[in-house]
């Protein structure tokens, strides 16, 4: 099964670097993404009167602060896995969620090697998506062909729902010690309900994408977040 991990940020600080293991323990590492401050970022909200983008930083405790792609037999194995990260920052917080669109609209894999700066699109979550309520057949498959449009431009890199995080596991390391949470989770504003990784000339560029996808929520919010170079 495919999992993605979302890095938490830390009390002290957003970006950093959080070591992953170097075992292999039945998890293939397909995808990472380490992104740039939230002060590089900015968010689309969509309403009735039109899109708004509000510039970071962001300052709720949960910005994410980068993405992994993975492939393992169960989400315990994920965790396990995570507990193997050797000793690096004094706490790190990791969100393990199931990927899949609950309407079916299949993944983009990631397949294209970079030859641009990358982007990652989060998608907010809200109470429809946390409760996997079913999608517009007619906009899914609008999203659909966008990101077929969007592989063939070699624009779109990698791209999934996530399901509700009542599939999802929080993994937390302070003070020498780990614990684990599964979900649901409950502060709905900051939950992440799909991802996509894009790459793009420049910010603007990435956000004129955004401005013209066919979302399946009538009212979404997108953050986008510059990934750090490699």
């Amino acid at each position: 099964m495919r999992y993605v991990i979302l890095r938490k940020a830390g009390p002290h600080r957003e970006a950093g670097s959080f070591p992953l293991p170097s075992k292999a323990s039945g998890v293939v590492l397909h995808e990472s993404a380490e992104l740039q401050p939230s002060a590089s970022g900015v968010r689309v909200s969509f309403s009735d009167e039109g899109p708004r983008q509000t510039a970071g930083p962001f300052i709720e405790a949960q910005v994410v602060t980068g993405l992994d792609i993975v492939e393992a037999d169960s989400r315990q194995a994920v965790t396990d896995w995570l507990r193997e990260r050797p000793a690096g920052d004094a706490e790190a917080e990791f969100e393990i969620r199931e990927t899949g669109c609950a309407g079916g609209l299949p993944g983009v894999d990631p397949s294209a090697a970079p030859t641009k700066p990358r982007f990652l699109i989060l998608l907010k979550a809200d109470a429809d998506t946390e409760a996997e309520a079913p999608s517009d057949p007619a906009r899914l498959a609008a999203m659909a062909q966008r990101n077929d449009e969007g592989v063939k431009a070699g624009l779109l890199l990698a791209g999934d729902g996530l399901r509700s995080t009542a599939r999802g596991t929080r993994v937390k390391f302070a003070g020498g010690r780990t614990s684990v949470m599964d979900g649901p989770f409950a502060e709905a504003k900051e939950l992440i309900a799909g991802y996509w990784l894009i790459q793009a000339d420049s910010l603007d560029e990435a956000i004129a994408w955004v401005h013209c996808y066919p979302y399946a929520q009538a009212q979404p919010e997108v953050e986008i977040r510059p990934v750090a170079a490699p």
